[in-house]
C-alpha cells in the first residue's frame, strides 16, 4: 500500500503516503529517487507535479492562500516561495495541497460552504503556537467559512504514548488559550506524555467544528513504523505527505 485514501468528504480527495512509496522530502540527498517517488505519487492519484503545492514548513503559524499559478511550487526543487508557511488553503479544484510530516500532525480541512480546502502542518511547536486555531479562525473571519460546515482529518502522527516531553514544552502547552491539562500527564520528575492529536482536535472543537465532522487517524508513526516514517524512531529526515484536493 503506497498511499492511504481518506474518506473525509465526497467533495474532496485526501491521501497519506506510506513507506512503500518512499521518501518524498527534497532534503534527501538522493533527489533523483525522491522526484521519482513524487512522480509515482502523482500517477497514483491521477495528477501531476504541476498541480501540487509544497510549502517550506518551519513550524510557523503562517497560513497562505494558493492559486492555480502556484502549482508546482517546490515540487521539482526547493525555492524561496512559500518559505515559513505551514498551512495553505485554496478554492481551486485543480490543486493538491501538501503537508510534510514524520511524527508531526497533519490536519486537513474542507470548508463545504465556501468550497475551500486547507492543509496544516502542526508539530508540537506549531500546536502550542496554535496554528490550527489561527488558521481556522482566519477562514471563519476572512473567508466566511462556517465551522459547522467544516470537515477535518487529523492524520497519522506520533501518539501520546510515544510523545515524551519535558517542562520546557509543557510550560508552553499551559499557555494555550484553553485548559490543556487533559492532554498531558507526568510520568516522572521531569517527563510528560503529550497528546498532540487531542490538542489539535480541541482547537477545532473550541471554534465550533462539530465533533462528528472530525476524523482522527488511529495510526501512530512510531508504532506503525512499518507504514510511516518517524523522526523520533528513525532520525533519517525521511517524510510522509498528507494531501488534499477538491474534486
Amino acid at each position: 500500500m503506497k498511499v492511504i485514501k481518506w474518506n473525509l468528504h465526497p467533495d474532496v480527495e485526501a491521501y497519506t503516503t506510506t513507506r512503500e512509496l518512499g521518501d518524498i522530502s527534497l532534503n534527501n540527498p538522493n533527489k533523483k529517487q525522491v522526484l521519482q517517488n513524487r512522480q509515482e505519487l502523482a500517477a497514483i492519484i491521477h495528477s501531476d507535479l504541476e498541480h501540487m503545492v509544497a510549502p517550506r514548513q518551519t513550524h510557523s503559524t503562517h497560513l497562505q492562500q494558493v492559486f492555480l499559478k502556484d502549482g508546482g511550487t517546490n515540487m521539482l526543487t526547493q525555492t524561496d516561495k512559500l518559505y515559513e508557511v505551514d498551512a495553505t488553503y485554496s478554492r481551486d479544484p485543480n490543486l493538491f495541497l501538501l503537508s510534510f510530516h514524520a511524527d508531526c500532525t497533519p490536519v486537513l480541512i474542507y470548508c463545504q460552504d465556501q468550497k475551500i480546502v486547507c492543509a496544516i502542518h502542526s508539530g508540537w511547536l506549531g500546536t502550542v503556537r496554535q496554528i490550527v486555531d489561527k488558521s481556522v479562525r482566519y477562514l471563519i473571519e476572512h473567508e466566511n467559512c462556517q465551522p459547522q460546515h467544516m470537515y477535518c482529518l487529523i492524520g497519522p502522527c506520533i501518539s501520546k504514548k510515544h510523545l515524551e516531553v519535558q517542562d520546557d514544552v509543557i510550560n508552553q502547552v499551559k499557555q494555550m488559550n484553553f485548559d490543556t491539562t487533559p492532554f498531558y500527564n507526568q510520568t516522572d520528575d521531569i517527563h510528560y506524555l503529550l497528546d498532540n492529536k487531542g490538542l489539535n482536535k480541541q482547537q477545532l472543537l473550541n471554534l465550533g467544528v462539530l465533533e462528528q465532522n472530525i476524523q482522527v487517524s488511529d495510526y501512530c508513526t512510531v508504532e506503525n513504523n512499518d507504514l510511516f516514517f518517524s523522526h523520533r524512531k528513525n532520525k533519517d529526515g525521511q517524510r510522509n505527505i498528507t494531501l488534499i484536493k477538491r474534486k
